[in-house]
């Protein structure tokens, strides 16, 4: 009784996985492409990698003529889905810590100090493990929604605590009697990757609740130190303003004696002249530090649009806070410009009022009067072109900037058309397609034309002898319709073959062949050389494909991960090879169009860091060319 219960609760649970819609494949592709927007490749890597070779099983064996293997590809769908949300959390949760560090070395950099306490941190290759018996995975699952309880998920909006609870009661009751069930494995899986999702979205919370006051300490300290460097310019001019008016009163003083004291007005105009000029040289040194504040803010903007589209949102907004930086430097620059401008004309104007109490009281002679007119409108030419040329400035970067923020906008949205041309490239693949079966009917209807030529021209050359000429140029037009026909039908054949096989496994198109993809776990259990029935069972399906065409011929190459020695791999992989080219050759692929070799390790498709990873380069490959 309680063996044909665990069985019902079983047939149950599989029933309601595989009802679940057929768009199962295209939500984990979406959580995917969600997942490594939010940067999980970088901040989340074990459980985004993880995720992507599930959803990569999924694709491959979504339309497998076995029942059974649908739906383990759709059950892997559903995992992935599951999975690249928790990854998306994570990342998003590690990125925000990111961006609190990095304003808090901002803060210690201008000087202040910031209040946040340790940020909780994990991992992004933190490896999980979930133990081998089906009670193991349900007790992890378990301890991640305890995990995401205490740090305060059940605060969170769509934290999902509670379905993950009834999935662990669910792949409780389905294992009650027995000690493994795949349906209650995948529950669990589920559970524990809705806890974690769960768990990151309460870390998410917690970080995001510090980020906003950092941010204000951050600018705040900002702005106090570009007011401080304000302060001390102005302090600065307002000295140098003091010392020209106590220098000019003292020549105002000097000029009631002037025969007696004609030498110290001399040196007194001379260092009148020398603060002039160091005037000019201040306002020369502002100009070109505006410039190159200019300059390296451009720069920094065109850096900034491109990081866009492909740097993480930390590095975005790391760079978004340099800018902010720069903009506040050239903001005081902007400022000394035009304070200076202020200076100058305040300079001009007590000159002009001196001008006139000099005039009026009949002091100075006609010729020092005269200079000292063409010297207040030389500096008023000098004002009026330096006003000109702040006016210029400030109108071109007001247009510059706008041309920025409009490059930035369609940065952005070049960006979010990403995931659109994604889609476009797989409908490019099922035109392709359609194009290909085209392609053979219209080779088809090109042979029975070609045949009807050939007839023509036959009947051509019995009934005209002196048409012998162009019978004869028929004729080579004819082969070389045939030749071109030809060529079709091989590249139709070709494709025919592809689409075949990539019913049964992984197929694609190299300049070597084509190349199908046999995972080594499910051809070889570990460490063996023996094939298992079902891989016999896909061996010989690719056997009656390509025995169909006797022009085909196969290079079988085993390869393995690095774990082990180098040459127990290659003496692995060579056998793998030829236990596969044995059981083509016993399937009615001939002898002589099949060869074996062995790769060992040298060739891994990915990372051997990961258990994913490995499991993927441990493969057969057959290379298929004619």
């Amino acid at each position: 009784m309680y063996a044909l219960r665990t069985a019902v609760l079983a047939v149950l649970v599989a029933t309601a996985l595989v009802a679940q819609p057929a768009n199962d494949l295209n939500r984990a592709q979406q959580a995917l492409a969600a997942a490594d927007t939010a940067g999980a490749a970088a901040f989340a890597k074990t459980l985004y990698d993880d995720a992507v070779y599930r959803a990569r099983f999924a694709e491959q064996n979504w339309n497998s003529s076995k029942p059974a293997v649908r739906g383990q590809a759709q059950m892997s769908a559903i995992e992935a889905t599951a999975e690249a949300q928790a990854a998306a959390a994570k990342a998003r949760w590690l990125s925000t810590n990111t961006a609190i560090h990095g304003l808090q070395s901002d803060i210690s950099r201008f000087g202040g100090t910031s209040n946040v306490i340790l940020l909780p941190e994990e991992s992004p290759i933190i490896e999980f493990h979930r133990g081998g018996t089906t009670k193991e995975q349900i007790a992890a699952a378990q301890f991640a929604v305890d995990q995401a309880k205490v740090a305060g998920a059940d605060m969170v909006p769509d934290n999902d605590v509670k379905i993950a609870e009834e999935y662990i009661d669910s792949a409780k009751r389905v294992s009650r009697h027995t000690r493994e069930s795949e349906p209650a494995n995948d529950l669990a899986f589920r559970a524990e990757m809705i806890g974690r999702r769960a768990f990151y979205l309460a870390r998410l919370a917690q970080s995001s609740k510090v980020l906003p006051s950092v941010q204000l300490d951050r600018t705040r300290l900002a702005q106090q130190i570009s007011e401080r460097q304000a302060a001390a310019d102005r302090a600065q001019r307002e000295e140098a303003e003091r010392r020209t008016a106590a220098m000019q009163q003292q020549l105002a003083a000097e000029q009631a004696n002037r025969q007696a004291q004609s030498a110290e007005l001399e040196r007194l105009r001379q260092q009148v002249d020398e603060n002039r000029r160091a005037a000019e040289a201040r306002i020369e040194s502002d100009r070109q530090a505006r410039i190159a504040a200019e300059r390296q803010l451009d720069e920094t903007y065109s850096k900034y649009e491109g990081s866009i589209a492909t740097s993480s949102p930390s590095d975005v907004d790391a760079m978004r806070r340099q800018i902010e930086d720069q903009q506040l430097a050239l903001r005081t620059i902007q400022e000394r410009e035009r304070a200076n401008a202020e200076a100058m004309q305040a300079e001009i104007n007590r000159l002009h009022t001196d001008l006139t109490a000099s005039q009026q009281a009949g002091t100075l002679p006609p010729d020092v009067l005269s200079q000292r007119q063409a010297d207040i409108l030389a500096r008023q030419q000098q004002l009026d072109l330096l006003r000109q040329s702040l006016e210029r400035e400030a109108e071109t970067r007001k247009q510059l900037a706008d041309q920025q923020q409009q490059a930035i906008a369609a940065a952005e949205a070049r960006r979010k058309q990403t995931d659109a041309e994604a889609a476009a490239l797989r409908q490019q693949a099922e035109n392709a397609t359609q194009q290909a079966q085209a392609a053979q009917a219209e080779a088809q209807t090109a042979n029975a034309q070609a045949q009807q030529a050939n007839a023509q021209a036959q009947q051509a050359q019995v009934a005209a002898q002196q048409a012998q000429a162009a019978a004869q140029q028929a004729q080579s037009q004819l082969e070389e319709t045939r030749k071109e026909l030809a060529e079709r039908d091989a590249e139709a054949r070709r494709l025919r073959i592809q689409n075949e096989l990539n019913r049964i496994a992984a197929t694609r198109s190299e300049p070597r062949g084509l190349i199908v993809t046999l995972n080594g776990g499910i051809l070889f259990d570990t460490g063996k050389t023996a094939l298992k029935p079902g891989a016999k069972a896909t061996l010989k399906r690719i056997a009656a494909q390509i025995a169909a065409d006797p022009s085909l011929k196969i290079a079988v190459e085993g390869h393995t991960d690095n774990v082990g020695g180098t040459d127990t791999n290659q003496a692995l992989s060579e056998k793998r090879a030829a236990a596969v080219r044995d059981y083509l050759v016993s399937a009615g692929i001939p002898e002589d169009h099949i060869s074996a070799s062995g790769k060992g390790e040298e060739s891994p498709i990915v990372t051997n860091k990961t258990a994913a990873g490995r499991q993927q380069n441990r493969r057969v490959e057959l290379v298929i060319t004619q």
